[in-house]
């Protein structure tokens, strides 16, 4: 998990980021992916008071259809420039999926998390976050 002075050197366009929100990136060849969406409701509960928004890493048919399962309130699909700024930024942080970006209340990156999230962890990056 990286936290504050080291996620804070962002790339991605932080005016395009909804505040206070944990960035849950995932693709259907990501397993790990699958189980954190099996636990979305937990996630969520960790979170609080940030909200959690499923983010399609890649615009597969594959990827589109594990999203039908996600409540519609919990994803998100930003725009063109946004999405490859965000991709960028989950290659340069991470090896792979499953990542997870925490956006603070002035919509800046804050917290970075590059392994399976569960609610333990959603709870210490937005309690990091908050400092």
């Amino acid at each position: 998990m990286l936290f504050l002075g080291e996620a804070r050197a962002q790339s991605a366009d932080s005016a395009h980021l909804p505040p206070e929100t944990i960035l849950l990136f995932v693709a259907s060849w990501c397993a790990p992916c699958h189980g954190e969406l099996a636990q979305l409701s937990e996630i969520g509960r960790g979170a609080q008071p940030y909200r959690i928004l499923v983010v399609p890493f890649d615009d597969s048919r594959a990827t589109r259809a594990m999203l039908n399962a996600v409540p519609a309130a919990q994803r998100w699909q930003p725009d063109r420039a946004t999405q490859r700024s965000l991709a960028a930024e989950v290659e340069r942080r991470s090896a792979g999926l499953p990542f997870s970006l925490v956006i603070d209340r002035d919509a800046r990156i804050c917290a970075a998390h590059a392994e399976a999230l569960d609610a333990a962890k959603a709870a210490a990056m937005v309690s990091a976050c908050r400092r």
